[in-house]
């Protein structure tokens, strides 16, 4: 009896050492990399404030700058008080503004025309003599040349919408919708600024016939190897695609002699631009930037809620490799279904332990959605591991 029981224990320790090595083995190595995506909410902490600075905002193109700080360039924002998630009803929306992040990433301030109490909107265009149309900036994406910050910025103004439907619908979220996106684009311009005061110094016109070849020029910029490459997103039936120009860094006049990939070359000649080859339709905003010795394309869907990647070996074709990110689910969580996320962008500067930081925005159908829960017009950070895009090890 008590050899057996010896041969039982002896069974039952064996078993257990080998569940037990099981799990060892299974455990998370000290100093190894997370391949998951993760949520930086320090980083949004650290952007949006409750009082003194950028409550809420879209837009979040970013330029890093010679300090190690960077600027990032916003829509539609709110500089206003927030108490318990709620946006003081009172606050003012601002078309535009940058928001600067330390180098330290200890403090975001706000850059506006006005002040906290009284805030203006910072960039406002021109209007010829005698014009009186209603128009407004949303920043594009922009660059750095020497000690001059450059920045595209889309040229918006009011369009009277069209309701199809006979009379008002019992949906007001629809209606609401079409007031929504009762504007269209004019032109684009480029601004340029002093740094680091931030002066505004020139507004030059971008020299394309805009209304005729349709093309949002500006909506990413890189500046690599001499020259500043300009992509935009064109929107066809049921798509987004991207176009590419380029100008060299050295021109004296970056808004114009611009030239156009056709797919295989660069020519002048606006008309024979051809879009960037890919098989999903971008939105409006995107990013493409270097890593190493490869290119990187992020993109949301344009109509959904998922976040894509693909990489080249250029600047301007044969993007490849497509994976899939993230998914968001603001929208899904929101019962209403009036919440909605769009427009990932990168920050390449803010490459941290191998992780890029992404950002995606989010916003209502509903205007009071935005007031009464501020986080529904905040944008959210991410974490995405650089091997998740990039198929090669990296060194």
């Amino acid at each position: 009896m008590r050899k057996h029981n010896f041969i039982c224990i002896k069974v039952f320790n064996c078993i257990t050492l080998f569940l037990l090595l099981i799990v060892i083995g299974c455990k998370p190595k000290t100093g190894t990399t997370n391949e998951a995506v993760s949520v930086d909410e320090k980083f949004q902490s650290l952007f949006y404030s409750d009082s003194g600075g950028v409550s809420a905002a879209d837009g979040l193109f970013s330029i890093p700058l010679p300090d190690g700080s960077s600027v990032f360039l916003l829509g539609d924002c709110f500089i206003g008080k927030v108490k318990d998630s709620t946006l003081d009803i009172s606050s003012v929306m601002l078309r535009n503004a940058f928001n600067l992040i330390n180098k330290d990433k200890t403090k975001a301030t706000a850059i506006i025309n006005g002040t906290y109490d009284d805030p203006k909107t910072l960039m406002e265009p021109v209007n010829e003599p005698g014009d009186t149309t209603y128009r407004w900036y949303w920043p594009g994406h922009g660059f750095m040349k020497d000690d001059t910050i450059y920045i595209f910025a889309l040229s918006l103004i009011n369009y009277p919408y069209t309701v199809t439907r006979e009379g008002k619908t019992e949906n007001e979220k629809d209606d609401l919708t079409e007031i929504i996106f009762s504007f269209k684009l004019s032109h684009i311009d480029l601004l340029s600024f002093s740094y680091p005061e931030f002066e505004h110094l020139e507004t030059h016109k971008v020299e394309i016939d805009y209304p005729v070849n349709q093309i949002d020029f500006g909506n990413c910029v890189m500046v690599d190897r001499g020259y500043v490459y300009i992509y935009g997103t064109r929107s066809m039936t049921g798509a987004g695609k991207i176009h590419v120009a380029r100008v060299p860094l050295s021109s004296c006049s970056l808004y114009k002699d611009w030239e156009y990939f056709t797919g295989t070359t660069w020519e002048k000649d606006i008309t024979k631009s051809e879009p960037l080859n890919i098989d999903m339709s971008v939105s409006e905003q995107f990013s493409i930037f270097r890593y190493r010795n490869k290119y990187i394309l992020l993109s949301q869907d344009r109509a959904g809620a998922d976040i894509y990647t693909y990489v080249s070996d250029f600047p301007n074709k044969d993007f490849h490799n497509k994976k899939f990110i993230y998914h968001t689910t603001e929208s899904e969580s929101d019962t209403n279904k009036n919440v909605f996320t769009y427009n990932a962008l990168a920050h390449r500067q803010y490459i941290e332990n191998n992780s890029l930081l992404v950002s995606y925005c989010v916003n209502s159908l509903n205007i009071k959605d935005i007031f009464d829960n501020i986080d529904n017009y905040r944008a959210r950070f991410l974490r995405v591991p650089m091997k998740l895009i990039l198929s090669e090890k990296l060194e």
